[in-house]
């Protein structure tokens, strides 16, 4: 299978030249990047109002310190301010527009701190370098925006150093070794986020292929399901198949066997179903059939197999039933049913069955032999006459019990 192409990257500014897929990165990283940022804002705030303490030391309470210090204090609230910005809005953080406006906000201290204290021009310059550098590496945002912070801070704290006396020759010196760090930060950046939004690609692809993977185990399932569906039961009622009750009635013989219980078998057939078809169609039929199979799946208990055997016969697996019990509860369904008529195309279908009872015996082993005891008692029970519930009693004689109005 052939792997999609990496999305095209920005050389300078380590973004993907798609606006869609960059909109996706910077929300997928959004969380992450204002809890760092916010994080950075927090030192670069408590680091500004730490260094007020040498100020005080060097300055005593003078205005220049007042000055410095209302400058740190304001920077500070808007950096603690901004931190607070990004709990309720993350999205601002990959956008990248608030750091760099803070960036720009903070620069200009070291310009006014050069201008102030021009005694403290070397201090000054190495902190400029590490500024352009931590810009880059140490606060997250964009390369790009980075860029422009960096010139912005080159450009100003050399015009400062020109303005508190340096020698204009040293300009380009000056310009050289405050860039030498914002270069190596660039660098270091860019291709720190151009790893991370191939890691982005990388990560999206692979949950792509996990929910394509898991929409077809889910597929599959369901096909397997069907078919397990479709190889067990019966296609217009919904009923198990022959093949299928006979395999639920040797778990069933295993049980009986185990547990010396009884098992008994309930054979019914529709009366006069041939009339049926022949007067309200086969469609009228094929809805009969269904109703019935409906009703057995409500009359009979949860641990009773239900199978449709061919044409309308019915047979139902009662495991724990005796004779008795079973013929029971088939003369109950069998009041049931007649109470319980079809509506087709108009017409009111009303309906009997004759059901054949049978208990296994000892020595049947097989689910044709029970089945086999229960057709020749149902047939009895056609032979006399229909809608009742005919027991295949143990010595071969059969007992006729027919339901209310029957």
């Amino acid at each position: 299978m052939e792997t999609a192409p990496t999305p095209p990257l920005s050389l300078w500014r380590a973004e993907f030249t798609d606006a869609a897929t960059e909109q996706a990165y910077r929300a997928d990283v959004q969380g992450r990047m204002a809890r760092q940022l916010r994080i950075a804002l927090w030192v670069w705030a408590a680091l500004l109002l730490l260094f007020a303490l040498p100020d005080y030391q060097a300055l005593g309470g003078s205005r220049v310190f007042w000055a410095l210090l209302g400058y740190r204090a304001a920077t500070a609230l808007l950096l603690l301010m901004a931190a607070q910005a990004l709990r309720t809005r993350p999205h601002l953080a990959p956008q990248g527009r608030m750091v760099m406006c803070l960036e720009m906000a903070g620069y200009p201290f070291f310009f006014l701190f050069l201008l102030l204290r021009p005694e403290m021009r070397t201090w000054t310059i190495g902190m400029v370098m590490i500024v352009n550098l931590s810009l880059f590496i140490f606060v997250p945002g964009r390369v790009a925006l980075g860029v422009w912070v960096a010139l912005a801070g080159i450009a100003g704290s050399v015009l400062t150093l020109l303005l508190t006396g340096t020698a204009l020759s040293l300009a380009p010196g000056l310009t050289l070794l405050l860039t030498l760090p914002a270069v190596v930060g660039f660098i270091s950046a860019n291709r720190l986020q151009r790893a991370q939004r191939q890691e982005f690609v990388v990560r999206s692809r692979l949950q792509q292929a996990n929910a394509a993977l898991q929409d077809e185990i889910a597929r599959r399932t369901a096909l397997q399901a069907e078919l397990q569906r479709q190889a067990t039961t019966d296609p217009l009622t919904g009923l198990l198949n022959r093949r299928e009750f006979g395999r639920r009635f040797a778990l069933d013989l295993a049980r009986a066997e185990r547990d010396a219980s009884p098992l008994s078998v309930v054979l019914l057939d529709l009366d006069h179903f041939k009339k049926i078809n022949d007067q309200f169609g086969h469609a009228a039929g094929d809805e009969v059939l269904r109703q019935v199979a409906r009703l057995c799946q409500e009359s009979f208990r949860a641990i009773d197999s239900v199978g449709r055997m061919g044409g309308e016969e019915i047979a139902v697996l009662l495991p724990g039933a005796t004779l008795e019990q079973a013929a029971v509860v088939a003369l109950r369904f069998a009041q049931r049913l007649a109470a319980t008529p079809v509506v087709h195309g108009g017409h009111t279908i009303h309906l009997s069955a004759t059901l054949g009872v049978a208990q296994r015996l000892p020595d049947e082993n097989v689910l044709d032999a029970v089945l086999h005891r229960a057709d020749q008692a149902l047939y009895a029970g056609k032979h006399g006459g229909r809608n009742c519930v005919m027991r295949a009693q143990p010595d071969g004689q059969f007992l006729r019990h027919a339901p209310e109005g029957g």
